[in-house]
């Protein structure tokens, strides 16, 4: 038996010291090699929706340079006759995965008169979770300080229509696309 362990250790031994002499090592001054390429170029990106063209944009921006289009999204966006929905220039203010719904007491009656009772908080993945698996908050404020979103759905219907009290909804897996790629303070353009 100890002539067994004694035998695979030396063969394990002997395989290792065989693959570290093929191994390649990388060479110390490789950053300054002329076949690699460092960008000190900053890439960011920069959102717009268009309300009438239900329509989100997705630009980047390297440098200083004009931002490029560079995916476009099919949203759901509020309603026709909404006297008050957001417009302008803003920001992304945070970014949440799988998260918890908070309806405002406004939503909450709505959904009563439509024989729905809402909890004041409804946790991610029940049915009436509007939120979907993401929300993006946006610095964009109600006249009374609620805030608006880009968030998921659990209704897909409801994407490229005239149908929110004001925020965006989007594919769910389109959202979380985007919700991984931009970043808290993104700039966020909201057209009519």
């Amino acid at each position: 038996m100890k002539i067994t362990t004694v035998l695979v250790v030396a063969l394990l031994s002997g395989l290792l010291t065989l693959s570290a002499l093929g191994a390649e090592t990388l060479p110390t001054h490789q950053a300054n090699s002329p076949d690699v390429v460092t960008s000190d170029i900053a890439v960011t990106y920069y959102v717009e929706i268009s309300i009438s063209r239900n329509l989100l944009t997705l630009y980047e921006r390297k440098g200083s340079a004009e931002k490029t289009p560079i995916a476009e999204y099919s949203v759901g966006t509020a309603v026709r006759g909404l006297n008050t929905y957001p417009l302008g220039l803003g920001r992304v203010t945070g970014i949440y995965f799988n998260p918890w719904w908070y309806p405002t007491p406004y939503s909450r009656q709505v959904f009563r008169a439509r024989g729905i009772v809402l909890p004041k908080a409804v946790p991610p993945g029940h049915p009436l979770n509007y939120m979907g698996p993401f929300k993006i908050a946006l610095s964009h404020r109600t006249r009374k300080g609620a805030i608006y979103r880009i968030h998921g759905n659990n209704n897909p219907k409801r994407v490229g229509r005239r149908v929110t009290g004001g925020c965006f909804v989007m594919d769910n897996a389109d959202g979380l696309a985007l919700a991984h790629r931009i970043s808290v303070g993104t700039e966020v353009n909201i057209v009519p």
